[in-house]
């Protein structure tokens, strides 16, 4: 019988993609915010949402989630929400238009990423095309 998914209790896919443990403060930042963009929750629950959002390929760790949460409320990019013992975090205004501008930053980075690394395959591909046409003759 196949694996099940613990969240949905449906089959799991086969992931192609081993788990990334995300420890890059910046990165943090961003899953933390987009998830607090989304509405308020506490710190399990962020780590619960990152890691379904993205078909389990990031994994947060609560040390970090609870140190870089602190730390955005600080900054005042993320406020807390409810009352009681468990900690709700939100984007405040502020937190939303940063959060904007990093994912077009981030976009736009990728983009330019996608193509150094297209035209470093297109370079592997014609050199090893090369390589076979000079064997030959």
């Amino acid at each position: 019988m196949g694996r099940v998914s613990r969240a949905s209790g449906a089959p799991a896919r086969r992931r192609r993609f081993g788990v990334v443990k995300v420890r890059d403060r910046r990165h943090v930042d961003l899953l933390l915010l987009a998830e607090a963009a989304k509405g308020p929750a506490n710190g399990h629950e962020m780590i619960d949402r990152v890691r379904e959002h993205s078909e389990g390929l990031f994994e947060l760790p609560l040390g970090v989630v609870i140190r870089e949460l602190h730390r955005l409320v600080t900054n005042r990019l993320v406020q807390v929400t409810g009352g009681g013992p468990v900690r709700r975090y939100s984007a405040t205004p502020l937190g939303e238009r940063v959060l904007a501008t990093r994912r077009r930053e981030w976009e736009a980075f990728s983009h330019g990423l996608n193509n150094v690394l297209d035209a470093a395959d297109e370079v592997g591909r014609r050199g090893s095309g090369r390589g076979r046409a000079a064997r030959a003759e």
